[in-house]
């Protein structure tokens, strides 16, 4: 037995140091920072004071305070006895690159979490209590190798390819994201919901829809993918072909030729089904050490009995409500139970409109929409500790919450439990 202390040892000190970049350790409460799915991209302040002295200041800053006390203040505001909060910054988030060489064509990027240069700070009497950056997540599952992928809470991302479209005219109705596949992984997603147009004979005429609109070059996607499989060796992704819209009648051929370009660009990184898994699934270790990260999820059981690489449909809980208490109440009542067959389940996390409210919603867009619910939806999920019923949550405009950081944040909570028990 003793030989264990070492171990045990060296787990709490990884553990407590990868906390301290990873997750929202404040001792206060919530703050961190979130981006407008708006056009410039504004900053926004987001906080929940839950100590019994809560600070009297926020600072956001060009730079940490805490390593350059003369950083530059971009913004401040006193909440005074406000202990829950939003604020949308007029500072533009736009076309900021990604930090720690994370650009599609660099080789040799940086696997730790790296901070872009925005910075949120509370403070109590000119005495810092807590201050975090604006990160990306790169590699963060590399922590996780003890949990299993169905036991894990991971974030993901609703219409993942509806990103840009070449009909202008949709774009406030039928974008539900604003940043590429690859950005999208860099920050820390690892849950994709695919939709696939087929508008000719070649695989450069697959595309990745919403309904009827077709959006992304799907082939450019699923490479950029695949790239950052290799340069994050840890981490494991699951692409959910979910639907099939266009053309309206998805023949098999249409599947077949769909399927042989899924396989061509992932190949040996395809981690294969089994019917003999554990009923939570891998663990993540066990992906490090086939070498084989994606999960090729695929939403026709015909296919899927014909090709054992493919992994059944993911379970899909979707409120499809419109209202925002509606889907707080719903949010709040999910318990992940994945189906037989396939150990994870994803909660969609967004209001849905329809036909029956569209008059109700006319001057209203999809960004405005996902506004409303981010705002509120990392509230629910810590709430109680919320988030540990969950595996998997996809949002639309994901830098508008805090998924990424809960996630992290959730599977730490877990690991230790697991650890211990």
């Amino acid at each position: 037995m003793i030989f264990l202390f070492p171990l045990i040892f060296q787990l709490l000190i990884n553990l407590t140091t990868s906390q301290k970049i990873t997750t929202n350790n404040n001792p206060c409460g919530q703050l961190y920072l979130t981006q407008s799915p708006k056009k410039n991209k504004n900053l926004q302040i987001n906080w929940h004071f839950t100590c019994n002295e809560p600070p009297d200041t926020i600072l956001l800053t060009f730079g940490d305070l805490r390593a350059n006390p003369s950083a530059e203040i971009l913004y401040q505001t006193n909440p005074g006895s406000v202990i829950k909060g939003f604020q949308e910054t007029q500072i533009p988030f736009k076309n900021v690159e990604l930090p720690g060489n994370w650009s599609l064509d660099n080789d040799y990027p940086d696997l730790k979490a790296e901070c872009f240069d925005y910075y949120i700070t509370s403070r109590r009497n000119n005495s810092i209590i807590h201050s975090q950056c604006l990160s990306i997540q790169p590699a963060w599952m590399s922590n996780f190798g003890d949990l299993r992928i169905g036991d894990m809470m991971i974030p993901g991302t609703h219409n993942s390819g509806a990103w840009r479209t070449k009909l202008p005219g949709f774009k406030n109705y039928v974008l539900n994201q604003d940043k590429s596949m690859w950005e999208q992984l860099v920050y820390g997603i690892r849950y994709f919901d695919i939709r696939v147009g087929r508008y000719g004979d070649s695989p450069q005429s697959l595309y990745i829809n919403h309904d009827f609109v077709k959006c992304t070059e799907l082939v450019p996607e699923l490479q950029s993918v695949a790239k950052f499989l290799q340069k994050s060796p840890k981490e494991v992704v699951v692409l959910d072909f979910h639907r099939f819209p266009h053309p309206k009648d998805f023949l098999e051929g249409h599947h077949l030729e769909l399927l042989r370009v899924v396989r061509d660009i992932f190949g040996d990184l395809i981690y294969p089904y089994s019917r003999f898994m554990h009923p939570k699934g891998p663990k993540l270790r066990e992906f490090w050490q086939s070498q084989k990260r994606v999960i090729i999820s695929y939403r026709q059981d015909y296919f899927i009995r014909r090709n054992p690489w493919l992994w059944p449909g993911v379970q899909r809980d979707w409120g499809n409500v419109q209202k925002l208490q509606n889907l707080e109440n719903f949010v709040k009542t999910k318990i992940s139970k994945p189906v037989r067959g396939n150990p994870l389940n994803v909660l969609m996390a967004e209001l849905t409109p329809n036909y029956r409210n569209f008059l109700q919603y006319i001057n209203t867009n999809l960004k405005d929409l996902a506004l409303m619910v981010n705002r509120e939806l990392t509230e629910w999920v810590i709430e109680n500790n919320f988030a540990d019923n969950l595996n998997i949550i996809a949002t639309d405009f994901f830098t508008g919450n805090d998924m990424i950081s809960v996630a992290i944040g959730t599977n730490f909570r877990k690991l230790q439990r697991s650890f211990f028990h």
